[in-house]
Formats: structure tokens, C-alpha cells, sequence
């Protein structure tokens, strides 16, 4: 089993959790700290996979060998063999095998692993570059040392004991006051990779230093690295001149490389490259601003519940959407059927990738940051094949009107609210399949083929789905003084007759 204590870890979260699962570790224990980044809401979600035991500590103290020492003999308790306690940003890499084999082939009197460390160099600061980490940190160091230049510390595996008290930093452990004893060569690496960005690294600094300050348990020796880089940088105004100077330039990287100080490591990109979260967001884009483009990206990254981001351009392509952190489809001209195309493209995309649910965004709108999370929950909780919301109405500068007064589960819903699960994909093809003057009511065609399939769907009734206006109908249904740069009102009734006449049923 696998201990873990997490604070604000959602960029990484996701991705260590099912390196490790995938590795045999039966159950991990999680510990979060009082997350406001949405690592808890993800944590919740393995929880109710049954593949993690979350307790909740809320007090920012960074109690670390007390809480570790906790989990640790909850995994006894639990019938684990062997305990990993981890942090949120190490993958414990067994050189053969995975690590439930690797341990497993340990003699019975070995009690204890140590495990060495080294980092990752954190990437280049560029704003534009939004790719995961494990695309952009491939240059690992050979040793390893913290800000105060030290060796970095190994760390340790132990055998499960109800007895077991855990140090500071998992570098130690005893069984009723005796050191365990350790061998030092287990077969098993960590690679770390603790500075992901210059945000990341001053929140961590930050949280962590003022935690540590908290703590009337510990000495001014525990994380003395986080209190020497507050102290020395955070505190000074230096720190983002300490973290571009962890990157040498170019010239010395090659040097380094020649000379095996530095090591080209693409083992985790192509490990977590192979993770696909479960949700899909598709967005078919045409000739949006850029400032929407990116609004509606950064919603998608910043759900609580990660998801992969499809974006579908409809003949006219934004190179810089190719340094985003989002699968990038670029079609070759317009088919001009107001993104339905794109986005039945972007589906199949997705749908090959292997995710198990598919969710749609506007490229001029955004989520709330449980959006798809809350679907997600009414999906598993409902056993639904579809899920849908309500949608909030915002004006073009995007300040919000209110709550949409046309929803209605039975007539009405929006395509930006809708999730497919995987039974429901056999519908996805009516977005092409629909006859030309389909596509302008096609959210209400959508909802028709999903209600005469039989699937069981469900209905949040929330606005979690933010809705830019660009059509004059919406403000005159809200009372509103309709801006200038607003689209006439289409002719939907056209649409509504044309589909009653060739026999269907009325919308």
C-alpha cells in the first residue's frame, strides 16, 4: 500500500495515482491537507472507486511524521505486506517488473528499503507553454541536491507494522523505538519532480514555510530547505531569479548532457502519456477571439475533475493552441454547420483514446470549476448514460445575467451542458447525420435522439455552465437592454417546421 500526504497538488495528483495503482499498489492512503485546488475533489473520486482511504486534516501545520505515521499503521491494520509513503510529486520506478513484484521478491528479512531520489530540472518559464509536466520535464539530474546544496536524502519503504513510527520527511522509520534495518538496493528509483513552474514553486515555499512555522511539534531543523529558500528568496523578492537559475542555458544543458551530469529521461512522458483522464471536453472553434479561446481552455484545466481538452479548429487553425496542454484537430476548411462536424470529429477523436464520457464547450464559453465533476458524481450516483445542467446566461463582456429561463430536461438543454457516457457514444453521429437545417436547433435534435433511445439520463438543476450571448433573443428573454455587436435572432421556427414536415416529432 501507498501513504500519501497532499496539499494543492492537482497538476501532478491525477497522474501519480495511476502511475502507482497501475504499478500493484493495492489501496493508497491519502492524507489532504486542507487542498483548495481541487485535489480533494479528486481524492473523493478514488475514494468512491474504492481505490483510496482519504482522512482530512484541515489545520495547515504540515504535521508530517504524525499524520504519515497514522496512515502507515492504518496499512498495517489493512493487511498491507509493504508501505510506500510518498509525496504527491515522486514515482517510485522499479527497474523490473512493478513495484508489488519487485517487493514481493525481497527476502523475509530484509524489513526496510531505502530508495534514492533525483530531480527533474523544472521547465523554462513560458506562458504559452501549457503541456502537462511530463511533456515538458525530460532532462533529469544524475545526483540530486536541495537549495542548501545537500545531498538529497533517500527515501524508505518498510513492512507493514501496527508498530511503526514514521520521521519526518519518510526518510526513516522505527518499530517500537528500533531503527529498522535496510538494505540500500531494492531495485526501485524515484523519479521527483518537485518544481513544476515559478507558481507552483513559490506556492509550495510559501504554504510550506508558514506551515512548518505552525508546528509547535517540530525544531527549526525540519524542512529547513522550504525555510532557507523563504527566508533567503521568497522573503527577499529573489525567488524567481532562483528559479531560472535551476535551468543552465542551452550551451551548459548540452555540456551537461555530453558529460552525464544531466540525463534525457523520457520515461514518465511516455508512462503518464499514456494516461487519458475519463472525461472528454470537445470544443469546435472558427474564427473566436483568442481571449475567448483562452478563457474557455483555462475553465477545462482548472475542473476539479481533469479532463482531456479536444480542440476541433473548423478550417482556420491557431498555431498556438499547439503549445496548450489540449489535443489540437485541425481540419482542413469550414464545413459550415455551426461546429456540429468538429465536434462529432473531436468525439471520435477522444472516443479512440479510450476516455469513457464526452462533454461539450463553446469556444466562447466556460465552465464553473465543478462542472464536469458534479456531472461525473450524478452519472456514477444515478448509473445514467446522459447527463445534463442548467446553464447560466452572461453578456458579451461576460458578466452574468442569470439563470436560463428556456431549460427544460424535456425539451430544452444546451449542448455545453451535456455529458455522454460510453452507452450513450452510439448517439454521437446524429450531430453529422442531421438533415442542413438541423444544426441551428441541433442541441434540441440532440435531446430528442437521447430521449427516444431509452437511455437513462439525469438533470442537474445548476448553472455551472457559462453562457456567452451573442444573439439579441436572449437578452429580450431576460429583460435586458440588448448591447451593440449582438447577432439578430435566427429563424429557429423555419428549422421547427421543416423538421415537423418531414415527419418528426415536434421539438
Amino acid at each position: 500500500m501507498l501513504t500519501l500526504l497532499c496539499r494543492d497538488e492537482a497538476d501532478i495528483l491525477e497522474s501519480m495515482l495511476r502511475f502507482h495503482l497501475d504499478q500493484g499498489v493495492e489501496l493508497i492512503i491519502a492524507t489532504d491537507n486542507g487542498s483548495m485546488d481541487g485535489s480533494l475533489t479528486l481524492l473523493q473520486r478514488y475514494e468512491r472507486m474504492g481505490k483510496l482511504r482519504l482522512i482530512q486534516e484541515p489545520d495547515h501545520s504540515h504535521d508530517q511524521a504524525v499524520w504519515v505515521t497514522r496512515m502507515a499503521r492504518m496499512a498495517a491494520d489493512l493487511g498491507a505486506d509493504w508501505v510506500i509513503n510518498s509525496d504527491a510529486d515522486e514515482f517510485w520506478w522499479p527497474t523490473q517488473g512493478n513495484l508489488a513484484s519487485t517487493l514481493a521478491a525481497l527476502p523475509s528479512s530484509v524489513q526496510a528499503v531505502t530508495v534514492e531520489r533525483t530531480n527533474f530540472l523544472p521547465p523554462a518559464r513560458d506562458a504559452k507553454d501549457q503541456r502537462p509536466f511530463h511533456q515538458r520535464q525530460v532532462l533529469r539530474e544524475r545526483i540530486s541536491r536541495n537549495s542548501l546544496g545537500e545531498p538529497l536524502p533517500p527515501k524508505l519503504i518498510h513492512r507493514a507494522d501496527p508498530n511503526v513510527t514514521v520521521s519526518d520527511g519518510n526518510h526513516g522509520a522505527t518499530v517500537n523505538g528500533e531503527r529498522l534495518s535496510t538494505i540500500s538496493n531494492g531495485g526501485i528509483e524515484i523519479l521527483h519532480v518537485p518544481i513544476r513552474s515559478y507558481p507552483q514553486l513559490e506556492r509550495k515555499i510559501r504554504q510550506g514555510s508558514e506551515a512548518l512555522e505552525r508546528n509547535r511539534r517540530i525544531g527549526p531543523g525540519v524542512g529547513h530547505s522550504w525555510r532557507s529558500l523563504y527566508n533567503t528568496h521568497l522573503k527577499a523578492g529573489t525567488l524567481l531569479a532562483y528559479y531560472d537559475g535551476l535551468r543552465p542555458d542551452e550551451a551548459t544543458l548540452t555540456a551537461q548532457l555530453a558529460s552525464g551530469e544531466l540525463i534525457d529521461d523520457r520515461r514518465l512522458q511516455r508512462s503518464l502519456g499514456d494516461q487519458i483522464p475519463r472525461v472528454a471536453v470537445i470544443t469546435p472553434y472558427y474564427k473566436e477571439p483568442l481571449a475567448q479561446l483562452q478563457q474557455c481552455h483555462q475553465s477545462v484545466l482548472a475542473q476539479s475533475e481533469p479532463c482531456l481538452h479536444v480542440l476541433v479548429s473548423d478550417g482556420h487553425p491557431r498555431p498556438r493552441i499547439n503549445k496548450w496542454n489540449a489535443e489540437h484537430v485541425r481540419l482542413p476548411r469550414s464545413h459550415g454547420d455551426i461546429g456540429s462536424t468538429p465536434r462529432l470529429i473531436g468525439c471520435y477523436h477522444a472516443i479512440g483514446l479510450g476516455v469513457n464520457a464526452v462533454a461539450f464547450l463553446d469556444a466562447d464559453n466556460w465552465y464553473g470549476p465543478n462542472h464536469i465533476a458534479d456531472l461525473l458524481a450524478s452519472m456514477d450516483k444515478e448509473k445514467a448514460d446522459f447527463v445534463s445542467s442548467g446553464r447560466t446566461l452572461c453578456r458579451l463582456d461576460g458578466s452574468e445575467m442569470g439563470p436560463c429561463p428556456l431549460t427544460d430536461p424535456e425539451r430544452f438543454i444546451d449542448t455545453n451542458t451535456m455529458l455522454f457516457g460510453r452507452q450513450a457514444f452510439q448517439l454521437l453521429h446524429h450531430w453529422v447525420l442531421m438533415p442542413s437545417y438541423g444544426h441551428l436547433i441541433g442541441d434540441r435534435i440532440m435531446l430528442n435522439h437521447v430521449r427516444r433511445s431509452n437511455l437513462k439520463r439525469h438533470h442537474l438543476n445548476q448553472g455551472s455552465v457559462f453562457y456567452r450571448c451573442a444573439k439579441e433573443g436572449l437578452y429580450r428573454q431576460m429583460g435586458e437592454v440588448i448591447p451593440e455587436g449582438v447577432q439578430p435572432r435566427p429563424n429557429y421556427e423555419a428549422s421547427f417546421r421543416q423538421w415537423e414536415a418531414d415527419g418528426q416529432p415536434p421539438l
